[in-house]
């Protein structure tokens, strides 16, 4: 019986989308195709990370991360990459312009 190869980590940058739709916050990232949704900018986008990890479970366990990170031109990096991060200020009343956020995504395979 073979020792099971440990995995390993590796990691990606997406992009996060935020755009108000009415009352409600929606959260797209291009890269993945994936999309989100909540009462607020922070629910929003951590609804979307909560999608995206789901999405990249998925596509490891279906063994097709490799082809779709190849289709879609998704880089992966052996440690975190440098990500330029700005903050953006939100006021309360925020409530028809668009933001996008960076983000280190780590992934084991």
């Amino acid at each position: 019986m073979s020792a099971m190869t440990p995995k390993k980590e590796i990691f990606i940058i997406v992009t996060c989308n935020i755009t108000k739709d009415d009352s409600i916050y929606v959260a797209v990232c291009p890269e993945l195709d994936v999309a989100s949704q909540g009462k607020t900018v922070e629910e929003a986008n951590n609804n979307v990370k909560d999608a995206i990890f789901l999405y990249l479970n998925t596509i490891e366990e279906l063994g097709t991360r490799k082809a779709i990170f190849e289709e879609r031109k998704i880089r992966t990096y052996t440690a975190i990459p440098e990500v330029k991060k700005e903050r953006i200020p939100i006021s309360k009343d925020f409530n028809h312009d668009s933001f996008t956020t960076i983000n280190s995504i780590p992934l084991f395979c």
